[in-house]
C-alpha cells in the first residue's frame, strides 16, 4: 500500500492518519494519542524528543497571520479604532493557539511526511535502491 504526496497532503487536510487515513491523534479535546487508532497501522505521532516544535510553529505561524494584519489595519489603515486592536490582538494571541492546535499537529504531520514520504511505514519498501536494483 503506496501513499502518494496527493494522499499525504489531502489526509493532512483533512486531519487524518498520513499512513493509513484514518482518525487524527486526538481522544478528546487536546489529548493527544500516542499513535494511530486504526488496526494494522499504529503509527506513532511522536517521532522523537522535540518533534512537538513543528506543531509549535505551525500554530505560532497561523496566530501571526491572523493577528498582525489586525494590528496594523488598525494602526496603518484606520479601520478599526487603535484600541480596539490593541484589546483584540492579545486576547486573539492567546485564545488562537487553543482553536488552532489540532489543526496545527495535522499540518505539521502532513508537511513532515510530504518532504520525507519513505518514513511512513506503508512507504517503508519504497527506500534508496541497492546496487543489486541498478
Amino acid at each position: 500500500m503506496r501513499v502518494s504526496l496527493r494522499q499525504i497532503v489531502s489526509r493532512g487536510l483533512r486531519g487524518r492518519c498520513p499512513n493509513c487515513g484514518g482518525p487524527l491523534l486526538f481522544d478528546r479535546g487536546l489529548r493527544l494519542r500516542d499513535q494511530c487508532p486504526t488496526p494494522g497501522c499504529g503509527l506513532r505521532w511522536q517521532r522523537s524528543a522535540g518533534y512537538y516544535l513543528g506543531a509549535a510553529v505551525w500554530n505560532y505561524t497561523i496566530v501571526v497571520v491572523l493577528v498582525l494584519p489586525l494590528v496594523l489595519l488598525a494602526v496603518l489603515g484606520g479601520l478599526i479604532s487603535q484600541r480596539t486592536a490593541y484589546i483584540l490582538a492579545p486576547v486573539l494571541a492567546l485564545l488562537l493557539p487553543f482553536v488552532f492546535y489540532k489543526a496545527s499537529w495535522s499540518l505539521w504531520m502532513m508537511s513532515y511526511y510530504f518532504f520525507l514520504p519513505h518514513e511512513l511505514p506503508a512507504n517503508a519498501n519504497e527506500l534508496i535502491p541497492t546496487r543489486d536494483d541498478e
